[in-house]
């Protein structure tokens, strides 16, 4: 049995002077798998067009997320469908409070909150990577 995820999200997008939605995929070209490696699962993943390599460290071996990364894969590849945007109110002194969404799962890795853009930066690792990732917050009172 093999699980596949690949993150996506409902990102706002300002477009004549109102706000819609597009779906964007969090990690373009990348698809997180959850398989024991063995050379028969190896083999049955190969196969599937479209399936360049497995990515590791020395570009031969796949690499394997720590538990921690797993979880946040899982967390962003949602139930299956894209995220919907994070609630959020500002505060009288001009402040983001975030409320439910995918955001509250984040707290500590926040780097950024752009009001204009109603996104937030997440700094996350992959395989002990660094990466950056904007998630969208939906203002329910300006």
């Amino acid at each position: 049995r093999v699980l596949a995820y690949t993150p996506r999200e409902n990102r706002l997008i300002r477009k004549g002077g109102g706000w819609s939605q597009k779906e964007y995929i969090l990690f373009p070209g990348y698809v997180f798998l959850n398989l024991d490696y063995t050379a028969e699962n190896y083999y049955m993943v190969k196969a599937i067009p479209g399936v360049l390599r497995f990515l590791g460290p020395d570009g031969l071996h796949p690499s394997t997320l720590t538990y921690l990364e797993a979880e946040w894969i899982k967390l962003l590849a949602g139930e299956g469908k894209p995220l919907e945007p994070t609630t959020a109110q500002l505060t009288p002194e001009g402040e983001v409070k975030l409320g439910t969404g995918i955001l509250q799962h984040f707290p500590s890795r926040i780097k950024k909150i752009d009001k204009h853009s109603r996104r937030a930066t997440v700094e996350l690792s992959v395989c002990g990577e660094k990466r950056i990732i904007p998630l969208s917050f939906n203002l329910l009172s300006e």
